[in-house]
């Protein structure tokens, strides 16, 4: 009896794994490269005029002094989302500008592309720069985006005349700049935030 049993055990294993091993290419190629999915049960951030910003990725608890700031996932046309980091009354990215990292070929920080030197990028599909200027509280929060899936460059012959440094533009002298590897991601100018949204910004608890 004991030996009938283990025999099943064995053909039905074995028939499991030779049918496991039998599907075709066909049914293959129809399974998704990732699972599909609906954005479920996030806390959502919101302005003073009931406008919804994103959805909360977690909270910025680094710094005592500024309590309970988000992370927070703001959903372009399309439906991708960038993740920067919202206070009740300004908008703010990930790394900060600066240092040569938000570059400009103008000499006065205009126009609708810049180069953003992004050393750690976050697991995001598009990354994103906000530049704010040096008024207290900001005015303008600029939000720059990369493209889907952004492929890092050294942009070689490019020679860059400003940047954005302190909330302010700031031109490099003659002959201007050039960006040293590992390079950086372009980007290009989707909206001002602060003229989008009406601060405070808030979380209903």
């Amino acid at each position: 009896m004991r030996y009938t049993l283990l025999s099943a055990l064995a053909l039905a294993i074995g028939a499991g794994a030779l049918a496991q091993a039998a599907v075709p290419d066909s049914v293959k190629a129809r399974v998704p490269p990732h699972p599909q999915f609906t954005r479920c049960c996030h806390e959502k951030v919101w302005d003073s005029a009931g406008k919804e910003i994103g959805d909360l990725i977690s909270y910025d608890e680094r710094f005592q002094s500024q309590q309970l700031g988000g992370y927070v996932a703001y959903h372009l046309k399309g439906g991708d989302g960038v993740p920067i980091l919202v206070y009740p009354e300004g908008f703010y990215p990930l790394q900060n500008p600066g240092g040569s990292t938000s570059l400009f070929t103008t000499p006065d920080c205009s126009g609708s592309t810049m180069f953003a030197m992004i050393y750690s990028p976050p697991l995001a599909k598009r990354y994103a720069m906000v530049l704010t200027g040096n008024q207290q509280p900001a005015t303008h929060a600029w939000l720059f985006v990369t493209d889907a899936l952004p492929s890092r460059v050294v942009p070689a012959g490019t020679v860059f005349h400003s940047q954005w440094d302190s909330g302010a533009c700031s031109p490099y002298p003659a002959p201007g700049y050039t960006v040293p590897s590992p390079g950086g991601y372009w980007t290009h100018r989707v909206v001002d935030l602060l003229v989008q949204f009406h601060r405070p910004f808030y979380i209903d608890y």
